[in-house]
């Protein structure tokens, strides 16, 4: 390329520079250590004008990282280390609300010294549509979350119910008791359990009340236990239900990870829910529900959910992870699929296996978070 410092909107020299002035994206070509732009195609013109070569380039639309961002300080680039990538990634214009991929390396110029050549390509429209796309997945695992929990609503009226029938009771006996004279400190104890129903029935409320809102993801470190805790109290008034036992296996000193405890509730009371369906017809010794934790490797803690039912056939394992796939005649077939999402969504990986002992066994990964954050 020839320097264009006195004539950047003149006719191309070159076939290289035809090519480079045929491109979207905007290339400019800045001097290290001043930030004069000496080389800018047409694209990057089009944007900052004909006179954009020989301005300091941090003072123009296309957005540039911040000093601390570089990997290489450009300005300490020399001769020997080039050519090096400065910076890769994307960034907002505030002035325009204009998204770009801005991408800088060092290199020798014409004339010897060094320069960073950049490239920021437009991808507002695609951060546009993958925002939309974010949104709908959003809205379909909120409503997969109403649907598990309408599957659920008489379990969860019978499981209020036996508190809130027992409040009435020690609330009549509390009455009766006035009305025959009783002293007030034997109505003490009475009470006390009453108080003891009414936090019961309030947890589960809360519980529900949590995992049904509608929030943004917020990813943070998280430990594993409270997500197993919170998540298996609804699992847990399910299976005593049905008859199924619920264990749960923990390693120790688990370390946290990075993720939106609400969204991998989801997952877990999914993967546990299809667990107890499995075994609606098992043998009474083959009714029992595992879940474990540990980690996996330097990067990953491991929760596999292990089940005693039908099973899954060694061509299904990834069959029932398509949407709208369900072997239950009531289920929407969604469910898999959206867990699948969330997980990936996490930087992890939900599989499904046979167990040896019968049955299935549903695993899934989570970034520790050390590692996420590095």
């Amino acid at each position: 390329m020839r320097d264009t410092r006195l004539n950047g909107a003149a006719q191309t020299a070159n076939p290289l520079e035809a090519v480079v002035d045929g491109l979207e994206a905007a290339v400019y070509v800045a001097d290290a250590r001043s930030g004069e732009t000496l080389f800018a195609n047409r694209a990057f013109r089009a944007l900052h004008g004909d006179d954009a070569v020989g301005q300091v380039l941090r003072g123009l639309i296309v957005p540039l990282p911040e000093r601390g961002d570089y990997r290489v300080a450009p300005r300490g680039v020399e001769a020997q280390d080039a050519p090096c990538e400065l910076f890769d990634g994307e960034l907002l214009q505030p002035r325009t609300g204009r998204w770009y991929h801005v991408r800088e390396q060092a290199v020798a110029w014409v004339d010897g010294r060094i320069v960073r050549l950049g490239i920021a390509t437009d991808i507002t429209e695609r951060k546009k549509t993958a925002e939309i796309a974010r949104q709908q997945e959003e809205r379909i695992a909120r409503t997969s979350r109403l649907v598990t929990l309408g599957e659920m609503a008489s379990m969860l009226a019978h499981e209020l119910n036996q508190p809130l029938a027992a409040i009435a009771n020690y609330c009549n006996g509390c009455a009766a008791r006035i009305q025959a004279g009783a002293p007030a400190s034997s109505l003490l104890p009475a009470m006390q359990k009453a108080a003891g129903q009414a936090e019961r029935a309030g947890k589960v409320i809360a519980r529900i009340r949590a995992f049904v809102k509608k929030s943004e993801p917020h990813r943070r470190a998280t430990s594993v236990a409270a997500i197993l805790e919170e998540a298996l109290v609804l699992v847990e008034i399910d299976a005593r239900r049905r008859g199924i036992r619920l264990s749960v296996e923990l390693d120790d000193g688990l370390p946290d990870v990075r993720a939106d405890q609400i969204m991998i509730e989801q997952v877990l009371l999914n993967l546990t829910r299809n667990g107890l369906d499995a075994m609606s017809d098992a043998p009474d010794d083959a009714r029992a529900l595992v879940v474990k934790a540990r980690r996996s490797g330097d990067h990953f803690v491991e929760i596999a959910v292990i089940d005693r039912g039908h099973g899954i056939s060694g061509e299904g394992t990834e069959w029932v992870f398509q949407p709208f796939v369900t072997t239950r005649g009531e289920g929407m077939g969604l469910g898999l699929a959206i867990c699948r999402s969330i997980i990936e969504s996490h930087n992890g990986r939900l599989s499904v296996k046979p167990n040896p002992e019968g049955g299935a066994i549903f695993t899934f990964t989570l970034p520790i978070e050390e590692t996420a954050c590095e």
